[in-house]
């Protein structure tokens, strides 16, 4: 039983806590899932089942929030979970002040990840080095944001709709956006609502589902965006033993999915008429 399941993460619990709730309800061999959703937020998290697992690096989509941001305070982790270390005036009129900043943030823009975050420097997670006390350089990272609108505001709080690719954080986002208006804010609020094509309206409670089978989605329908390439018999002993195959797609370039006997068995990588394995299914 291989393939992805769509969950509603609820707040509260992690991400791997709530992935684990579901392995031991149906008694997985290996759950996994794409992107981190924090304790406080929810939404939909897509968990990858058994061998599902192995195409984790290739699940890049692009990714739509619901968020809240509350302006006038900042506090050490960018969310409500951290304690309060500034507070400030709130900017005049909030929707047009943040209508007009927007589009400086729209595109590739350059963003320092929260100090309590998952990311690895130095080996370590970076919220394990904050909790011990220790500053470090964070270095800003390229992150892409396709669109952010505004649902709707308040003297002090600004729903927004944000539209981004893989590596962005709603918590620095919201730290941004206090700052770049000269005051300070912090996330209130995350619903994820979309990664890819699919929806929360798809995601699934652990608590509601008793037949995990029927509700799986299949690696390569998981694979939407990727070139499928057919094998017959003799690729499909070159791809078992890893080795490279000739290129009988129209495509040139970039990842494909392997597919033999209605099954993707592994992940290539198109270099011109060549095909070569990057990941065994």
């Amino acid at each position: 039983m291989n393939g992805i399941l769509l969950l509603y993460k609820q707040k509260g619990p992690t991400s791997f806590e709530t992935i684990e709730k579901l392995k031991k309800k149906f008694n997985l061999k290996k759950v996994g899932h794409c992107g981190t959703l924090d304790p406080l937020a929810e939404g939909l998290l897509i968990t990858l089942i058994n061998n599902a697992t192995k195409i984790n690096n290739f699940v890049n989509y692009e990714k739509e929030y619901e968020i809240e941001v509350k302006f006038g305070f900042a506090t050490e982790t960018d969310d409500m979970e951290g304690e309060i270390i500034k507070k400030t005036t709130v900017p005049a009129n909030l929707q047009n002040s943040i209508k007009e900043i927007i589009p400086s943030f729209i595109g590739e823009i350059e963003q320092i990840p929260p100090r309590y975050a998952s990311i690895k420097i130095q080996g370590k997670k970076l919220y394990e080095i904050s909790r011990q006390g220790k500053t470090i350089d964070i270095k800003p990272r390229k992150v892409f944001i396709k669109s952010i609108d505004i649902i709707n505001c308040t003297n002090d709080t600004a729903r927004l709709k944000v539209i981004c690719r893989t590596g962005a954080y709603m918590r620095a986002l919201a730290r941004d956006l206090g700052e770049k208006l000269s005051s300070a804010a912090t996330l209130f609020y995350l619903k994820r609502t979309r990664i890819g094509k699919f929806t929360i309206n798809e995601s699934f409670l652990i608590d509601n589902i008793s037949n995990l089978k029927e509700n799986l989605i299949s690696i390569n329908d998981a694979l939407y965006e990727m070139t499928p390439v057919f094998l017959d018999d003799d690729s499909y002993k070159k791809v078992k033993n890893g080795a490279s195959i000739g290129n009988n797609s129209k495509t040139y370039t970039g990842f494909c999915k392997l597919i033999y006997n209605d099954e993707v068995i592994a992940i290539g990588q198109i270099f011109g008429n060549t095909i070569e394995i990057k990941r065994g299914i």
